[in-house]
C-alpha cells in the first residue's frame, strides 16, 4: 500500500497532518480495465473530494473544508489526457472540445490571458474531469490538519508542559521534551535528576518518536535495510528479532538521524539535472508563446481597417490558443513545483519524522519519472485575402513522375537534338 499519510504531508507541506482512517476502494477489474483504455493517456493521481458529473481534481493540492480540521477525500488515479484551460462557468456547463479531454480552472477567479509573465500559485488551479470513465478511484482517506496549527508548528519546539516556551530538551522517562525552567521543576529532586536527558544543544533539534508496533516505547535504533526505526522491543522479541530480520545491520537513533538527511542531499543533487532541463525547456516554451503573441499583435495591427468584420474572429482563435498554452504552462509548472517540493520537503523534515517516513522518500525518489517535454508550439494563423484567419501555407516541394515533369523533359531533349522515344525506350531498360 502506498503511504498515503506521507504523501498528504508532502503536498500540504505539512509536519502535523494525522491520517486517521484509509480504505481501499480500488477494484481489480476496473483498474485493468482503465490501465488498458488509457495506456497512451497521460495519467495523474491526485485528491478529490467527491466524484461527480464534474469531479475537481485541486492541482498539486489537498480538498480541504474550511473551518474545520478533520477532512476528507478520495484518492484517485485520473486520466487527464489533453487539458485546455477555461473559465469556471464554462467547465461548469460544457464538456472538453474535441481533441481535448480535459479542463484546467482556476479555482479564484477567471484569467482570459497568457499566464507565462505569471507567478502563478499552482494550488489555486484544479483539473476538471466530466468524463467518469477517465476517473479510477483508490483510497478513501480520513485526516486532521489544521492550517493555523500547522502555521505555528513550523520550526518550533513547544514545552509539552508549560505549551509556552521553547523546548532545550527531552526526557525519555517522561517522553515529553521541556523548556528550561521545566526542565528544572520536574528534575528537582535527587530520583528525577537519575533520568536520562538529551539537550538539543548537544544533539540537535530531533525530535524523539515511539515505535508504530510498540506505540509505548521509544525508537532506539534505524534498520537500514527494512528503512524502518525499530525500538528495544522490536529487537529483542518482536519483527526483527528473528531470521532474517535479525541479521540486518541497526544504527543507533540518533545517527539515523544525521545519515538520512545526510542521504537526502545527495538524492537532491540526482533531481537537480531533471529540474534545470525542464526549466530549460520551460524558456523555450516561453519563447514560443512570446513569438506568438507578438504576430498575434501584427495581425491586429493589419485588421484594423477590417476591424469590426474579423475582430470577433481573432478573439475567439486567440482565447483557443491561450487556452491550450495555460494549460501546458500549468503543466509545467505542476511538474517544477513537484520537483522542488521533491528537493525541499524531505530535507525540511524533523529528522525524527525522516526516520519514520524515510522509505516514502526513498520510494518516491526511486520512482521518480517526470517528463521533462515541453514541445507545445502555439497554432499560428496568417491573413488570406480579405483578412481571413487560416494556418500558415506550407509548401510542399512536388516530388516523383507529373505530366508537366514529363512534358519539360521531352522539350529540353528535343533542343538537344536527342530522339524522344529513344530516350523514353531507354528509361525502361
Amino acid at each position: 500500500m502506498q503511504d498515503i499519510e506521507y504523501l498528504l504531508k508532502f503536498t500540504l507541506d505539512s509536519a502535523t497532518l494525522k491520517l486517521d482512517k484509509i480504505n481501499d476502494i480500488s477494484n481489480s477489474v476496473a483498474m485493468a480495465t482503465f490501465r488498458k483504455k488509457f495506456a497512451d493517456v497521460k495519467t495523474i493521481k491526485a485528491f478529490t473530494r467527491e466524484i461527480g458529473k464534474a469531479t475537481y481534481f485541486p492541482i498539486f493540492n489537498v480538498p480541504l473544508e474550511k473551518g474545520k480540521t478533520v477532512h476528507r477525500a478520495k484518492y484517485c488515479e485520473i486520466a487527464i489526457g489533453e487539458s485546455v484551460f477555461v473559465s469556471k462557468e464554462y467547465a461548469k456547463i460544457l464538456s472538453p472540445p474535441d481533441h481535448f479531454d480535459s479542463f484546467i480552472i482556476n479555482e479564484d477567479e477567471d484569467l482570459n490571458d497568457v499566464l507565462v509573465d505569471n507567478d502563478i500559485d499552482i494550488k489555486q488551479y484544479s483539473y476538471v474531469i466530466k468524463d467518469q470513465s477517465r476517473i479510477l478511484p483508490l483510497y478513501d482517506v480520513e485526516f486532521e490538519y489544521d492550517e493555523e496549527l500547522e502555521r505555528k508548528s513550523k520550526g518550533v519546539f513547544i514545552c509539552e508542559r508549560c505549551k509556552v516556551n521553547q523546548s532545550i530538551s527531552f526526557c525519555p522517562s517522561e517522553r515529553a521534551n521541556f523548556c528550561e525552567k521545566c526542565d528544572e521543576d520536574v528534575h528537582v529532586d535527587e530520583f528525577h535528576k537519575r533520568h536520562d536527558r538529551y539537550y538539543f544543544n548537544q544533539v540537535g533539534k530531533k525530535r524523539f518518536i515511539y515505535c508504530k508496533i510498540h506505540p509505548t516505547t521509544m525508537v532506539d535504533y534505524y534498520c537500514d535495510d527494512c528503512m524502518l526505526p525499530v525500538c528495544s522491543k522490536c529487537k529483542i522479541n518482536g519483527n526483527h528479532s528473528e531470521p532474517p530480520f535479525s541479521s540486518h545491520p541497526l544504527i543507533k537513533y540518533l545517527e539515523a538521524c544525521d545519515k538520512l538527511q545526510d542521504l537526502v542531499k545527495v538524492s537532491h543533487s540526482e533531481i537537480q539535472p531533471i529540474k534545470e532541463q525542464l526549466e530549460g525547456n520551460a524558456v523555450e516554451f516561453k519563447e514560443r508563446v512570446y513569438s506568438f503573441k507578438e504576430k498575434i499583435n501584427e495581425m491586429r495591427n493589419k485588421i484594423e481597417n477590417e476591424y469590426k468584420l474579423i475582430m470577433n474572429s481573432l478573439k475567439t482563435f486567440e482565447s483557443e490558443q491561450i487556452q491550450i498554452i495555460n494549460a501546458h504552462y500549468i503543466d509545467v509548472v505542476r511538474r517544477d513545483t513537484y520537483l522542488s517540493r521533491l528537493q525541499t520537503y524531505p530535507e525540511s523534515l524533523e529528522s525524527s519524522q525522516l526516520v519514520r517516513t524515510f522509505r516514502s522518500v526513498m520510494t518516491q525518489f526511486n520512482d521518480l519519472n517526470i517528463s521533462t517535454s515541453v514541445d507545445h508550439k502555439p497554432k499560428e494563423v496568417e491573413l488570406k485575402g480579405r483578412l481571413t484567419l487560416g494556418e500558415p501555407l506550407v509548401l510542399t516541394p512536388r516530388q516523383g513522375y507529373s505530366p508537366r515533369m514529363e512534358k519539360s523533359t521531352n522539350l529540353y531533349l528535343g533542343t538537344r537534338g536527342t530522339p524522344v522515344s529513344k530516350t523514353r525506350d531507354a528509361k525502361f531498360y
